[in-house]
């Protein structure tokens, strides 16, 4: 049961990596390893409060105020939790990306929820920029 004082997704998810650092967070099989090119394993849950740390840090620290949206074009893999996370404490709004998006799709989204960032992993970095030099 979640204690009725956490009130945010980030807050649930710092009170278990406090109360149980050593459980896994995130488990990677060796096929998605194998699809994603990532470590197969799990991630515990004070390895993940570190990355989001280390996140959260760095999008506070270049500016990025609560009430902002940023997109995450990441498939299904950990670093999408991990940012949604580093989001959600900082009260930034995450706009999920369907990786299946082509290029019209993509700038249409992107004209429509406005976001001030867009994360995507490395093969489709060009795609969102594209679609955000369309989208104006």
């Amino acid at each position: 049961m979640i204690a009725p004082e956490i009130a945010t997704v980030y807050a649930a998810f710092r009170d278990t990596a406090m109360r149980h650092p050593n459980c896994a967070f995130l488990n990677v099989l060796p096929e998605t390893a194998e699809i994603y090119g990532i470590a197969v394993g799990e991630v515990s849950y004070a390895a993940a409060a570190l990355e989001v740390a280390a996140l959260r840090e760095n999008i506070a620290a270049a500016g990025y105020l609560p009430g902002q949206r940023v997109m995450l074009l990441m498939e299904n893999r950990p670093g999408f939790f991990l940012w949604w996370l580093a989001l959600n404490g900082l009260g930034l709004s995450v706009v999920p990306v369907n990786p299946d998006l082509r290029a019209a799709e993509l700038s249409y989204m992107i004209d429509h929820a406005e976001p001030v960032l867009a994360v995507a992993i490395p093969a489709r970095g060009e795609d969102l920029r594209a679609a955000a030099r369309q989208a104006g």
